[in-house]
């Protein structure tokens, strides 16, 4: 069974959930209710990077690195040139709907398939963005 890593839609889904007054505390406790529910605390730089640009003032940014915590990063921050181009080629893949690629799905997909890592979403659109595997 392949690594599973959780996608920002994961994590910032998840977050907003939070209805009670925010701490670092309360974020990092909700954070290990979704590595239990999910039972998996992986997830790619990527996916940090993009959880961390949604913050829009410092304290934002101090609770959603807070929440970010007790995840692990899978690809220990290493994107090696590989990855690029795999991202660039998954960036070609044009399908009929005419739908548009993004930098971070083409990226994260790219490092998932190196790792030999499946992808944790309930983002539709990831799955319509990125090509099949390859025969």
């Amino acid at each position: 069974m392949p690594t599973r890593i959780l996608d920002t839609e994961v994590l910032i889904s998840h977050y907003l959930k939070m209805t009670k007054s925010k701490s670092v505390q309360a974020v990092k406790a909700h954070a290990r209710r979704l590595i239990a529910i999910e039972q998996t605390n992986w997830i790619l730089s990527p996916i940090r990077i993009e959880f961390l640009c949604g913050a829009r003032d410092g304290n934002e940014f101090k609770l959603y690195s807070a929440y970010l915590e007790p995840f692990e990063v899978f690809d220990r921050r290493n994107i090696p040139s590989q990855d690029w181009s795999e991202a660039e080629r998954l960036a070609q893949w044009i399908k009929e709907s005419g739908r548009r690629r993004k930098l971070g799905d083409c990226l994260i997909k790219a490092i998932a398939t190196r790792l030999h890592a499946e992808v944790v979403t309930r983002d539709q659109d990831f799955r319509l963005r990125i090509p099949p595997k390859q025969s």
